[in-house]
């Protein structure tokens, strides 16, 4: 884990808290890697759900053929090599 790092403190169920421990014990890994790759989940479902969401409002917006030509036309230039850039 990266020095930079913050910490994050939460309050559980004591009945939950005994739980989780059980859990990453069974799956051989530890408290904190199992609550990164949770935050990490969820942080990249919110950005899909956001996607989809700004995705909806552009397609519904007047100029929306031309907006989504533009975002294709970016895609694009985003997944030419350094070199033809």
């Amino acid at each position: 884990m990266a020095r930079d790092s913050a910490l994050l403190q939460l309050r559980l169920d004591e009945g939950l808290k005994a739980a989780f421990t059980d859990a990453v014990r069974r799956e051989h890994t530890t408290p904190s890697r199992a609550l990164r790759s949770m935050v990490e989940d969820f942080v990249r479902q919110s950005r899909r759900k956001e996607a989809i969401r700004q995705t909806q409002v552009v397609a519904g917006a007047p100029d929306a053929d031309e907006t989504i030509a533009l975002l294709i036309e970016v895609q694009d230039l985003d997944g030419q090599d350094a070199e033809d850039a």
